[in-house]
């Protein structure tokens, strides 16, 4: 039987001729009412602090088990990126060795790009030179030709002078041989007519 302490209080005994003194024993009834009262409370109070541990307990393990979680989460995370920090490290060295073998390619083909160019304008300018010396010769010879018909017309005017020269020279002379011839008749029928 579980007793409260308004049980306590309510209990009633028989009175008997030689009892206890009643007012005593509802002294100590009162008494033991009030520390059982007191007792229930704080069992009471009890109680709602272990309900209240309880759930701070369950909430801990909850939070507990988040953390758990969160933490193998965690760590498979952490061997992911490590396992993807390691591919990615993978691929980019391979990437860089394969821009290397590229810039590599590249460069060889420049090079024989350069030389052929090089080559090709070695080629041209040789024939460019070729061209100006014949430019040159020819210039030298076209010069010298017009050199020479100039020498010829120097020639051939200095001739045509000296005809035009010994032309005039020549009706000068022949004028002159007229003249006297002329003089000759005149003198001759001058003298003819004075005979």
């Amino acid at each position: 039987m579980r007793l409260s302490a308004i049980d306590i209080k309510k209990q009633e005994f028989k009175k008997s001729f030689k009892g206890y003194d009643v007012s005593e024993v509802e002294a100590y009834l009162d008494t033991i009412a009030n520390e059982i009262e007191k007792q229930y409370r704080e069992n009471e109070a009890l109680k709602e602090q272990v309900a209240g541990l309880e759930k701070e307990k369950e909430d801990l393990v909850h939070e507990i088990q988040v953390f758990r979680d969160n933490e193998k989460t965690f760590q498979k995370a952490i061997v992911k990126s490590q396992d993807m920090a390691e591919d990615v490290l993978e691929n980019a060295n391979k990437r860089a060795e394969l821009i290397l073998k590229e810039a590599e390619i590249m460069a060889s083909k420049t090079k024989l790009t350069a030389q052929e160019e090089i080559l090709n304008l070695r080629q041209e300018l040789e024939d460019l030179r070729v061209k100006n010396e014949n430019i040159i010769e020819d210039i030298k010879e076209y010069l010298t030709e017009k050199l020479n018909s100039i020498e010829e017309y120097s020639r051939n005017r200095k001739i045509y002078k000296m005809e035009s020269n010994i032309t005039t020279m020549h009706t000068d002379t022949t004028e002159r041989e007229d003249e006297d011839s002329t003089k000759d008749v005149s003198t001759e029928i001058d003298l003819d007519d004075t005979k």
